[in-house]
């Protein structure tokens, strides 16, 4: 099932119309019909906000359901993500969601130009970065972090945040929120 297909079963399972969501998201109702059609993507911004309205987490929409374990391999080749074109940004899980975890790593790759959102947001939790390649502005609150490649960055996600990469190469990033929220 894609993406736009959960989001779409789990808004009617909720009793919500396409309005109703789009509303509560602050996104338009035909473009959300867009997403649920697979004809468009959320940025990572949005995406959160959909999985938050809908109260599941980012991988219910993105991951099949399996039984919950306790270790979990994750192959290269067997990584599910997510591709935001509008936030020129890609996302790859390094867990599933078929484990009990109190954190969430992931590699972000965010292209140039790419960002979270023109939005900040705040979660409960805490964040850690570390820079792979390239690099990375982190904005929080009134401060702008400059992030290179071998830097590193904690954060409590309480604090208004939002990322961009304002370089000419991709920036690979290893992500770490807690609590999980994909």
């Amino acid at each position: 099932m894609s993406l736009g297909e959960r989001i779409k079963k789990n808004r009617n399972e909720k009793g919500l119309s396409l309005r109703d969501l789009a509303g509560r998201v602050d996104l338009s109702a035909s473009f959300l019909s867009q997403i649920e059609q697979g004809k468009a993507s959320p940025s990572i911004e949005n995406l959160k906000k959909i999985a938050n309205c809908l109260d599941v987490r980012v991988s219910y929409l993105i991951e099949d359901d399996e039984v919950k374990k306790n270790t979990d391999i994750i192959r290269k080749g067997e990584r599910h993500f997510i591709e935001s074109i509008d936030s020129n940004t890609k996302i790859s899980l390094l867990t599933s969601s078929d484990i009990e975890k109190n954190m969430e790593p992931i590699l972000y790759e965010i292209y140039p130009g790419g960002e979270s959102g023109r939005d900040y947001y705040t979660h409960p939790g805490e964040e850690f970065i570390f820079i792979l390649e390239g690099t990375l502005e982190i904005y929080i609150n009134d401060m702008v972090h400059s992030l290179n490649e071998g830097d590193s960055l904690y954060f409590k996600s309480s604090q208004k945040h939002r990322f961009v990469n304002n370089g000419d190469k991709v920036a690979r990033a290893l992500w770490v929120v807690t609590p999980p929220s994909f």
